[in-house]
């Protein structure tokens, strides 16, 4: 189906605004502490709605995990569910760290180990961040060209041109503009203008769905898949390749060693009012996320249903041949349920999603560029420069900095072949970092006998781990598999193995985050002992912040430390902030329980295929659909308001040009 103009005039409207908000923020932007973090004053509606924006190649990168899996996937995803509320609702992590009042990542780093530790860190941070960030462009490029049904090649009078690096250039020039005129200051107000019309299109779209298709049909095509890689039936998926439960039960650990370590929205982590907005964030993105997800998993479900059920043949057969047309295997099973979209969307409805992957696109590559390009200048460049810059040069740096890796993206894009899931690129290339980085952070934070040369340990021998299996991986079919049978033949491991490595990227990380956990350990406790002052670091006692510390009128007074004391909720908590601590604990912990209860039942008793349909069907149907509307009413009354503080705040504030970054001795 083609773009209608309709359509078209609601992706122009969309771009317009964005560069119409931009032009506009870029007048509150006058320091670098502006620049970096919004000068530390977003409240928690603004932290939830912009920092949780989800990029075109996530949103693709799950329908490609869920056509895949199918809700047998959701399931075993429901493992990390008690984990994810607790790091969320606790603030762990992210209260700490923005205590320490560091603008990055790494300048926490140098407070807490060393400045060499601190450039070291950052350049390492920076290449798997960029290298990370190097498929967004081609992938959302790409689903921009086959969702709005463009040509792969435009005409200009006699020159033939390839449409991808111009689809390419031009949303990441916008992306850019976003980025570089007003800092983090312009991404929050244009990333929370886009997550706002992403909540309420995400709300249309799904309703669109549910009346389109029945819940029968889309069972129905559910159930056509073979029995031992059931869609439905999480018990019958033991077949599922790479999306399995240990898939899920290693991103479980990794949700809790990695909390807040990947830098992808650096500019987010540091911009919280006070480190209770921050923590309150947490809180509400559980409620921010529900009719999105919802939606994000009914598009794919009806996408399998239609392609394999016999009921929708006629509506699938140009969807297929699309498909077929697309040369690159792994490229068709990226494009399946975009095209799917495509097709089956009405004029007007069309837009709307084309909206959504265009916000997403440029609304996440905005904070990935901002973010791996003030890392490489404030946590490897300033520190080896020693000494602070002129705001305005400071300014000049951080800029040509995002340009750079916009660059390199657009290159690397257009250069490299992604031959495995999105997901698995994701936890390889993200690894190189990830691998170390959470025993590092969790120790700097939370250990005060963690010791310089544990991190040094811990962040190296994560790095060369996780690196090293990716390049085993990537070229183990292709040259080493070859190499090592020219030199022992009757290998029987190799042979055995010899087309794929049996590890694929999700355990080569799990192993990486182990051996670093125990590193970091057994030097910190077998080397020089070494007690860090952490009160100094997290500003509290004596070293307090004024402005940072807060506590509610109608605070909780209890003599004795309660339950809700010891796993998050502190003084600083209203009632209403209460309410929703504990609706978010008791909400999630429910279904938890339901899918223990459940999964040890079926130890005993296999529950049937109808009965699977009839549990998904409350679920999605019901629950969520109920929940998603009346979350995004409220999150979007609260992010209009927190909008108008922060630019009221930004006004009002005084400049402080030594607020840059730099640790003060």
């Amino acid at each position: 189906m083609k773009m209608h103009w309709i359509d078209w005039t609601i992706i122009v409207l969309l771009l317009g605004s964005l560069i119409g908000i931009t032009a506009y923020a870029k007048i509150y932007m006058r320091s670098v502490a502006d620049f970096l973090a919004a000068n530390r004053l977003a409240g928690r509606y603004m932290l939830t709605v912009s920092g949780g924006l989800s990029g075109a190649i996530s949103i693709i990168a799950g329908w490609e995990a869920l056509y895949n899996a199918g809700l047998s996937s959701v399931w075993w995803g429901m493992i990390g569910m008690p984990i994810g509320l607790i790091l969320g609702i606790s603030g762990f992590i992210i209260y700490r760290f923005r205590q320490t009042r560091a603008l990055t990542l790494a300048q926490f780093f140098e407070i807490r180990y060393s400045r060499q530790f601190r450039y070291f860190a950052g350049f390492l941070c920076w290449v798997s961040g960029v290298f990370n960030y190097g498929i967004f462009p081609l992938i959302s490029a790409r689903a921009i060209i086959y969702f709005f049904g463009l040509p792969e090649h435009f005409h200009l009078w006699s020159f033939e041109m390839p449409a991808l690096p111009l689809i390419m250039a031009a949303y990441l020039s916008i992306a850019l503009y976003i980025a570089c005129t007003g800092g983090q200051i312009s991404i929050m107000i244009a990333d929370f203008y886009q997550g706002i019309l992403l909540m309420l299109i995400f709300t249309i779209i799904l309703c669109f769905l549910m009346y389109k298709f029945e819940w029968n049909d889309i069972i129905a095509g559910l159930l056509i898949a073979p029995e031992s890689k059931s869609m439905i039936n999480p018990f019958k998926a033991g077949e599922v390749e790479d999306f399995n439960i240990w898939f899920f039960l290693i991103g479980v650990f990794g949700m809790i060693y990695n909390a807040r370590s990947w830098q992808g929205n650096s500019g987010f982590n540091a911009a919280a009012k006070t480190p209770h907005e921050a923590q309150m964030a947490g809180i509400i993105g559980s409620w921010r996320s529900i009719a999105a997800g919802l939606c994000g998993l009914m598009i794919p479900l009806a996408a399998y249903a239609v392609l394999h059920l016999p009921k929708f043949a006629e509506m699938a057969v140009p969807i297929h041949a699309q498909i077929a047309a697309i040369a690159d295997p792994q490229l068709q099973k990226q494009m399946i349920v975009p095209l799917f979209l495509s097709n089956v969307l009405p004029v007007g409805m069309m837009g709307l999603f084309a909206a959504v992957i265009v916000a997403s696109a440029i609304g996440c590559d905005n904070s990935y560029l901002h973010s791996w390009g003030t890392i490489l200048v404030q946590d490897v460049l300033m520190p080896i420069r020693n000494k602070p810059l002129e705001p305005k040069r400071h300014l000049l740096w951080l800029r040509v900095s995002i340009i750079s890796v916009a660059l390199f993206g657009f290159t690397f894009s257009m250069l490299f072949q992604l031959k495995d899931y999105i997901y698995m690129f994701f936890a390889l290339t993200g690894a190189i970092y990830l691998g170390g980085a959470g025993a590092v952070i969790i120790g700097g934070l939370y250990w005060k006998r963690g010791t310089t040369e544990a991190a040094w340990t811990a962040l190296i021998l994560g790095t060369i781990m996780a690196f090293g299996g990716m390049l085993i991986q990537n070229y183990w079919a292709t040259m080493m598999a070859p190499v090592l049978l020219s030199l022992w033949p009757d290998w029987q491991w190799v042979i055995t193995h010899k087309a794929r490595f049996p590890l694929n990227g999700q355990e080569i990380y799990f192993y990486a985050m182990i051996a670093a956990s125990l590193s970091y350990v057994l030097v910190s406790l077998l080397g020089p002992k070494h007690v860090f002052d952490m009160d100094k670091m997290l500003h509290c006692g004596k070293y307090a912040v004024k402005d940072d510390v807060v506590e509610a009128k109608d605070a909780l007074k209890a003599k004795r430390k309660t339950f809700g004391e010891l796993i998050g909720v502190s003084k600083e908590f209203s009632k209403f902030e209460r309410f929703l601590f504990w609706g978010s604990l008791w909400l999630t912990m429910g279904w938890w329980g339901f899918f223990v209860v459940v999964t040890v039942i079926n130890l005993f008793y296999k529950f049937s295929d109808a009965w699977w349909s009839w549990v998904w069907w409350a679920k999605i149907w019901w629950v969520s659909l109920i929940l998603g509307i009346v979350c995004t009413t409220w999150i979007f009354c609260g992010g209009v308001r927190d909008a108008y503080r922060m630019f009221r705040d930004l006004k009002a504030e005084r400049v402080d040009n030594t607020d840059d970054g730099t640790v003060k001795k």
